[in-house]
C-alpha cells in the first residue's frame, strides 16, 4: 500500500503510527487537487461559464459519493471545514433552538474535546444541565424526559473501543432525545450506514481518511436540518435577501460562502480509493497488525483497555516512563506515535492517568512497521 502514498517514497524509513491524529495523503487525492487548481479551476454554484459549471458538477458528484459511502441521501450531507466545525454547527444551529434552562445534555466520558466542549459551552450559555456518563448502564440510569441531546463518539480516539452507539440511539429515541455522534475514527476503517444506525447527526473529517485537511462532513436527518437556523450567513445560502430572508434548502443553507472546493474534490478521491481497496480488506489488515502489536507488547506495557486487541487504536502506559518522553525517543528512530492527553482530558482523568502513548494504524502500515516499532521499543526499555 505504501506505493500509493508519495511520502513513503521520499521517507523510506518512516514508520507512521499516528493515523488517528491524521493520515497521509494518497497520490490520487494530491493529483485531483493539483489538477483542479492548475487546469480546471472555477468557483461553484455561481458562474454559468464552463469552468464554474464543471466545478459545480464535480462538487455535487462528491456529495452523492459521500452519501452512498455512508448510507444516506445527498441532501443530508453538509460540507464543513472539519469534524470539529460539524459538531459546533449542530451545537449552535440545533442546540441553541432546542435546549433551554433546566434541560439536560448527556455526553459520554469518551469524547474527544471536539464533541465535549461544544455541549459544555452550550449548557453554560443556556443554563442547562451538562451530564457526563461512563458506560451503557450509567447512560440508562441518567437519561430522563429532560434529556434533549446525547453526544457519543462511535470509536474512542484513546482506548480504541467501538461504543454501543446503536443501542444508545435506540434508548435515546424512546426519550425523544437527539443523538450527535463523532465518527472521525470510524469512517475509512469500518463500514457505516446512517439509515441503519438511525443516528440524528454524524460528523467526520477528510484528513483522517487519506483525504485533505480543511474539509469535514456533517450528516443530519433532513427533517431536523429543515427546522434548523443557519450557522453562518453569507453568499450561496439564500434564495432572496430583503426585509425578510429566504434561505435555500439543506444542505446549501449551511454552506455559506465559497466552499473549500479543492479539498472537497480531494475527499471524493479519498473515498474512491477506500472503496477500490475495500473496507473489509482494510478492517482485516488493521485487525491483524493490531493483534500482532498487542501480543508482542504484552508484559511490556499496560493497555488502557484490555479488550483493545484488534482495534486500529492501541493506547497504553509504561511504568517509570512518561509517554511524551517515549514518543520523542521513538521519533529519533523514525517512528511516529502520539504521546499526551490526546485531546481527551476528561477520559484520562476518569482512567486515573495524565498521559498515554497511542499507536494508531492506517492502510499503509505493514508487518515491517510492526517489527521496527517493537525492536525500537524493546531497545529503549532495555
Amino acid at each position: 500500500m505504501k506505493e500509493h502514498f508519495p511520502i513513503f517514497s521520499t521517507r523510506k524509513e518512516l514508520v507512521y503510527l499516528d493515523s488517528a491524529a491524521t493520515t497521509h495523503k494518497v497520490r490520487s487525492v494530491i493529483d485531483t487537487m493539483t489538477r483542479f487548481y492548475s487546469q480546471e479551476y472555477g468557483t461553484v454554484h455561481r458562474g454559468l461559464y464552463k469552468e464554474g459549471l464543471e466545478a459545480t458538477h464535480r462538487l455535487e458528484k462528491v456529495r452523492e459519493n459521500v452519501a452512498h459511502f455512508i448510507g444516506c441521501d445527498a441532501q443530508e450531507v453538509i460540507f464543513t471545514h472539519s469534524a470539529t466545525e460539524s459538531l459546533n454547527l449542530v451545537a449552535y444551529a440545533y442546540g441553541e433552538q432546542q435546549v433551554n434552562e433546566g434541560d439536560e445534555v448527556l455526553v459520554s466520558i469518551y469524547e474527544h474535546h471536539s464533541n465535549y466542549l461544544p455541549w459544555k459551552l452550550l449548557c453554560d450559555r443556556k443554563k442547562a444541565c451538562f451530564i457526563p456518563f461512563t458506560d451503557l448502564e450509567d447512560f440508562k440510569n441518567k437519561i430522563s424526559n429532560k434529556t434533549k441531546i446525547v453526544a457519543m463518539t462511535h470509536q474512542s480516539n484513546v482506548i480504541g473501543a467501538l461504543t454501543p452507539l446503536k443501542e444508545i440511539i435506540r434508548i435515546a429515541h424512546t426519550f425523544s432525545a437527539v443523538v450527535v455522534a463523532d465518527g472521525a475514527q470510524v469512517v475509512g476503517h469500518h463500514k457505516v450506514n446512517m439509515k441503519d444506525l438511525d443516528v440524528d447527526f454524524y460528523a467526520f473529517s477528510g484528513h483522517k481518511m487519506y483525504g485533505p485537511t480543511g474539509v469535514g462532513v456533517l450528516f443530519g436527518k433532513y427533517n431536523l436540518l429543515e427546522k434548523m437556523e443557519p450557522f453562518h450567513g453569507g453568499g450561496g445560502m439564500v434564495e432572496r435577501v430583503g426585509s425578510t430572508v429566504t434561505y435555500r434548502k439543506p444542505p446549501h443553507k449551511f454552506e455559506a460562502g465559497t466552499p473549500m472546493i479543492a479539498s472537497i474534490l480531494g475527499l471524493g478521491s479519498a473515498i474512491d480509493f477506500i472503496q477500490e481497496i475495500g473496507l473489509e480488506k482494510i478492517e482485516k489488515s488493521e485487525h491483524t497488525l493490531s493483534s500482532q502489536l498487542y501480543d508482542q507488547m504484552q508484559g511490556l506495557v499496560t493497555f488502557l483497555d484490555p479488550q483493545c486487541k484488534g482495534s486500529s487504536i492501541l493506547s497504553f502506559t509504561i511504568n517509570s516512563l512518561h509517554p511524551v518522553d517515549l514518543s520523542t525517543f521513538l521519533s529519533l528512530e523514525g517512528i511516529s506515535v502520539r504521546g499526551g492527553n490526546l485531546c481527551a482530558q476528561p477520559l484520562l482523568t476518569h482512567l486515573g492517568v495524565d498521559a498515554v502513548l497511542r499507536i494508531s494504524l492506517g492502510i499503509y502500515n505493514d508487518e515491517q512497521d510492526v517489527e521496527k516499532y517493537i525492536k525500537a521499543l524493546k531497545a529503549l526499555l532495555k
